[in-house]
């Protein structure tokens, strides 16, 4: 279940499919896509109707364009020459769901510090260059060449699109985890885990960024600002017990001033902290706010670090134990400093990936690309009308028959209704089994060999532990390779209030078990700014 410190209600959103679409939205939505460096940490609010039914995937001829060109010289203006594809790709684009998907494709293919130049129809000639940016760097090739058919680079972005698809369209982030059997590519290990693991720069459930973490437009002091401050750690806060955070200041936080034993370290500029619960960070009236701090002598105005300026505060753990996050920043926004932070014994920060993302919850396989990936009776077309306006049409049918012959999904064996939870997972229509971006195919495992199991592997060998699943089948015993294994924060992440039963699990995943150190008592590195 999900940790009391990180509780989201969510308004439930029905995704029915729409017919002819006369008019369209002068500049679609845009939301900006997150990205991750060693791991894949990575957002996930597609929803079912813009992977399924968008106007590049879901149309025929514009699926095999995109499966047998490279992504520069269909997009790139840069690169690309006149021709029936680009025709085509440009056309298409027209629809909001068509560039939507396209973002998230080019942040499973492509590495975390590249860009995919493209062209906007939707913004005024002279100003329609845009930038996608990728993230997962699953297939960083295909930025310039075309895979080959049913490649694994196609399978490892499918694996991809899926799972960083859902139909409530909340931003979730989600841990992916998987193997890559290509050893002759050169791809950076994406699969590996962060050993310190950035807390979340959003509102829980938004696109929404938060204030605190952009800079000041002018100079600001004092621990009651929102701007200027730094995502620093993820921690852990053990059942019912009183913590403390600190940068210098003393054991027991305020209580203990002036004389407590230091607890962390501020050097270069005075110091302040900021602890929020769950695993986002948060500004000075967001109700996920613990404290602030800015030392013992609060309204000092010494700008460097001091026994009676560095700060540390004590923090009271829910009966349940849960996520807290921990922000630094100087107390003058001009000045430049480091926050050594530490924690009091029972408290564990910075957390690893591992620690969390702890809650796995199931496998996504398949190939949405190629000549036989689309149902024959399905073609969401973009044309235009009779006053030169761009009209897209999709089924006005619920669909009872996923709209791809070859997306898949399994679950983990630990869901109560594992059944249900993965079915509505994947389905714009929760309940119905009806306008389905996968066939759930079963659970993903069994400890009993004899018991129906989905995957070949419960924890593949490349990264012993990270609880990937490999070798996962279809309903027709086809085997799939390149399967990506989601874990979440929360088991609650991505399910709405009405059907919380839902995530009900058999058992808690156990608490984080790392200390300081990081994971297996490595020195943890912070990570670079995403």
């Amino acid at each position: 279940m999900a940790s009391p410190f990180l509780r989201v209600p969510w308004c439930f959103l029905l995704l029915a499919l729409t017919g002819c679409e006369p008019a369209l939205p002068q500049d679609p939505e845009a939301e900006a896509l997150g990205t991750s460096e060693a791991d894949i940490r990575i957002a996930n609010s597609l929803t079912t109707q813009e992977l399924v039914l968008n106007a590049i995937a879901a149309n025929h001829d514009a699926n095999e364009a995109l499966s047998t060109n490279s992504l520069e010289s269909l997009f790139d203006p840069d690169v690309m020459v006149a021709g029936p594809d680009i025709a085509l790709i440009a056309n298409q684009l027209h629809d909001p769901h068509a560039q939507r998907f396209m973002a998230y494709l080019v942040g499973c293919a492509l590495g975390p510090n590249e860009t995919l130049e493209w062209l906007n129809p939707f913004q005024p000639p002279g100003s329609q260059r845009s930038q996608w940016a990728g993230s997962a760097g699953l297939c960083p090739e295909w930025r310039t060449s075309a895979p080959l058919p049913d490649s694994a680079c196609l399978k490892r972005v499918t694996a991809c699109l899926l799972a960083r698809n859902n139909g409530l369209g909340h931003r979730v982030e989600l841990s992916m985890r998987g193997e890559i059997h290509e050893p002759l590519l050169s791809i950076d290990q994406p699969f590996a885990l962060d050993q310190w693991t950035a807390p979340l720069d959003h509102i829980p459930g938004s696109p929404v960024s938060i204030n605190s973490g952009s800079p000041c437009s002018s100079a600001a002091v004092g621990s009651g600002r929102d701007c200027g401050w730094t995502m620093h750690s993820v921690g852990w806060c053990p059942a019912g017990q009183t913590v403390s955070v600190g940068a210098g200041g003393p054991m027991g936080g305020p209580a203990a001033c002036p004389s407590g034993t230091p607890l962390g370290s501020s050097s270069g500029a005075r110091m302040m902290l900021r602890v929020c619960r769950g695993i986002a960070g948060c500004d000075s009236t967001d109700g996920r706010l613990v404290a602030n701090s800015q030392g013992c002598a609060a309204g000092s105005t010494f700008p460097l670090p001091s026994p009676a300026t560095d700060p540390s505060v004590s923090v009271t753990c829910p009966a349940q134990g849960g996520y807290f996050t921990v922000m630094t920043a100087p107390w003058n926004s001009g000045a430049t400093g480091t926050a050594n932070v530490a924690v009091s014994g029972g408290a564990q920060a910075p957390l690893s990936e591992r620690g969390v993302y702890r809650v796995r919850e199931g496998a996504f396989y398949g190939n949405l690309f190629g000549t036989d990936a689309l149902r024959d009776d399905i073609d969401v077309l973009v044309t235009l009308d009779k006053r030169d306006r761009y009209v897209i049409t999709r089924p006005t049918a619920r669909q009872s028959k996923p709209i791809f012959n070859n997306l898949y999904s399994c679950y983990d064996p630990g869901w109560v209704y594992g059944l249900a939870y993965a079915t509505y997972r994947v389905c714009a229509l929760p309940g119905t089994n009806e306008d389905c971006a996968a066939t759930v195919t079963g659970p993903c495992w069994d400890a009993n060999p004899s018991a129906p199991r989905q995957c070949k592997v419960e924890d593949g060998p490349l990264l012993t532990g990270d609880g990937d699943f490999e070798d996962c089948k279809d309903p027709l015993s086809n085997h799939w390779m390149e399967p990506v294994t989601v874990f979440l924060n929360g088991a609650c992440d991505l399910v709405d209030d009405e059907h919380r039963e839902l995530c009900l699990r058999r058992s808690e995943p156990p608490p984080p078990r790392e200390g300081q150190g990081g994971v297996d008592g490595k020195t943890p590195v912070e990570p670079r700014k995403r």
